[in-house]
């Protein structure tokens, strides 16, 4: 899932790039959370997503869709716990 931050000061960017990171169908889906905020010299990418192959597939999408931007990356590789909590996979209780 891809969305854009409400605290984007360039909408209009912050959109062009997530529309091109959700038109993936592994980005578009359940193997990323992507939440996008541009700023007029820099698009910021923070989240999570399932393995480093679909980090690097998000960060070249965007940097292609962010043109001259910086691009800052603040995403994990790994669901957090409380996605992990909805996964079809038990999860391990310590005792």
């Amino acid at each position: 899932m891809v969305r854009v931050s409400q605290q984007s000061n360039d909408p209009a960017t912050a959109w062009r790039v997530r529309d091109l990171l959700a038109g993936h169908p592994l980005l578009g889906g359940a193997a990323a959370r992507i939440v996008i905020a541009a700023e007029v010299d820099r698009v910021i990418l923070e989240g999570w997503t399932t393995d480093e192959r679909v980090r690097a597939l998000a960060v070249r999408l965007a940097q292609r869709a962010a043109g001259r931007r910086a691009l800052t990356v603040r995403l994990v590789c790994g669901r957090p716990a409380a996605a992990a909590q909805h996964s079809p996979v038990p999860a391990l209780t310590q005792r």
